[in-house]
């Protein structure tokens, strides 16, 4: 890939629902589907906490469409209701008739009561070593749930690293973007399909681009050319000729898929991987499938982020910049993309959206695809932790791990003040560590601010998007379209220029 000239944020793309999988059940913070873990490590004892079920930040997950809202202080704390006093009812009371009468205790009801405690925890004659064995019992089957909790999520989480390790070798300068997006979604499954099959079925279709393009007597040099080529995939169902074979198929046209799109049912369904399977995709998949053909093709597309989206943009000779729509085929204008009344000045001013990801901050933004499906299968743990200051070492400004730290934040803010009884606003200060714990959550709030992100609800998002139906026949969209049309029609009359390799 290229290395582009500017630098967007983070693509929002699931919604914020509490979640319990053998973790603890919690609210957490709205549409901030990542919450990292603060210490360098997790010990065994978090293990523990987590096969026992006690409140831990470890192990929580968010589904992750959307990504971050503030917490007040009175959600955070949520304290109970006052209890209401309530008036006593007659009852009829029966003797307790103890059985094997002790003649030490004798048979006040003192001695009776003391007697039940010391039955209760084995301390009478006879009731030692059956209490004991059933304690030890219960022990016993207690370390094995946790062993086994443990084995399961180390087993969930080496696929992830595994994942990891080969994406750090890659140079976040120049590396293959089709291979750094299978490595983050084949760590997802549990049974992955190769990277082999990825790859021809991504090489499959920069395959019909060409015999397209030679269809049309387009001169497939261009860069213009071969972006338009993309876009037929989107926009029609296309001829293909095996080459092989020379049996003649019908690919159809990638298309959005309105079912699940932001992954709640089924996270899965936001990968390149379904996407390649099924041809129905939606603005996660379907840019990043594009630029997995682009860079079959040797094609320079550049990924662009909004508001709970992401979209292609391209440029010409002369440095025209073009927006392509994925999700419906169309070249759209700015103007439009900003519609979505979710950008403010400082987002354009800081860059965070409408602009393009330079090759490191696409690795960023890849390696933050791999956090957040880590985290909606396994949880946030020291593996995420790690992950996440990584991603903000290469890119500072990556929201989605700017609003993992925060998440993170929050959740250690909330236990904190737990802890302390949920004092008032106005009475943390008199509490060191869960004071210091809700200043970095405030912290964190303010960092996301910083760079102009604005909580953009789903229903907005999906009105949003179908405005493209009306949008494009907007005189301003109808411009590029026409900018567009000419170029190929120029391309066309230029004849392909035949590229000697020298031998040797």
């Amino acid at each position: 890939m290229p290395k582009a000239s500017r630098q967007p944020s983070l693509r929002s793309q699931a919604h914020l629902q509490g979640a319990q999988s053998q973790r603890r059940k919690t609210q957490p913070c709205k549409r901030a589907c990542l919450h990292p873990r603060r210490p360098s490590y997790i010990s065994l004892c978090i293990f523990n906490l987590l096969a026992l079920g006690l409140t831990s930040t470890y192990g929580q997950t968010i589904s992750r469409s959307t990504l971050f809202s503030k917490q007040s202080i009175t959600e955070l704390t949520q304290h109970p209701p006052t209890p209401q006093q309530q008036k006593f009812q007659e009852v009829t009371t029966t003797p307790v008739v103890i059985n094997n009468y002790n003649p030490i205790l004798g048979n006040n009801s003192i001695e009776q009561q003391n007697r039940i405690i010391l039955q209760q925890q084995g301390m009478l004659p006879g009731q030692n070593n059956k209490q004991r064995e059933v304690q030890q019992l219960k022990q016993e089957l207690r370390n094995d749930e946790i062993e086994a909790a443990k084995a399961q999520r180390l087993a969930m989480m080496k696929p992830f690293q595994n994942s990891l390790q080969e994406i750090l070798k890659m140079n976040p300068d120049s590396f293959s973007v089709t291979k750094a997006i299978y490595l983050t979604e084949s760590a997802w499954y549990d049974k992955a399909p190769t990277y082999q099959q990825f790859e021809n079925a991504v090489k499959q279709r920069a395959e019909v681009v060409k015999q397209l393009l030679k269809q049309q007597g387009i001169n497939p040099n261009s860069n213009i050319a071969k972006n338009y080529g993309i876009q037929k995939l989107y926009t029609q169902d296309n001829k293909f000729i095996n080459p092989k074979t020379t049996q003649t198929f019908t690919a159809p046209k990638i298309s959005y898929d309105f079912n699940d799109f932001s992954g709640d049912k089924n996270w899965s369904n936001m990968f390149v991987t379904k996407l390649l399977g099924t041809g129905k995709g939606q603005c996660h998949s379907m840019p990043l499938l594009y630029l997995a053909i682009a860079e079959q093709l040797g094609a320079k597309a550049y990924l662009s982020l909004s508001p709970e989206h992401s979209f292609i943009q391209y440029f010409n000779e002369n440095g025209y910049r073009y927006n392509f729509e994925t999700t419906n085929g169309n070249l759209v204008n700015q103007t439009w993309l900003m519609q979505s009344n979710y950008i403010n000045a400082t987002a354009l001013k800081n860059k965070t959206y409408l602009d393009t990801l330079s090759n490191k901050q696409l690795y960023a933004q890849l390696l933050s695809d791999l956090l957040q499906n880590y985290t909606e299968k396994v949880g946030y743990d020291e593996f995420s932790e790690q992950l996440t200051k990584q991603i903000l070492a290469l890119n500072p400004k990556n929201l989605v791990a700017i609003m993992t730290q925060a998440n993170y934040n929050t959740f250690i803010a909330r236990d904190e003040l737990k802890a302390v009884g949920n004092p008032p606003a106005n009475e943390i200060h008199n509490y060191p560590k869960a004071n210091q714990a809700y200043q970095n959550m405030l912290q964190s709030y303010q960092l996301i601010e910083e760079q102009g992100f604005q909580d953009m609800p789903k229903d907005a998002y999906q009105l949003w998007l179908k405005t493209i139906d009306t949008e494009k026949k907007n005189q301003e969209n109808q411009e590029i379209q026409k900018r567009m049309k000419a170029e190929i029609e120029m391309l066309k009359k230029l004849k392909p220029k035949l590229i000697i390799t020298p031998k040797g």
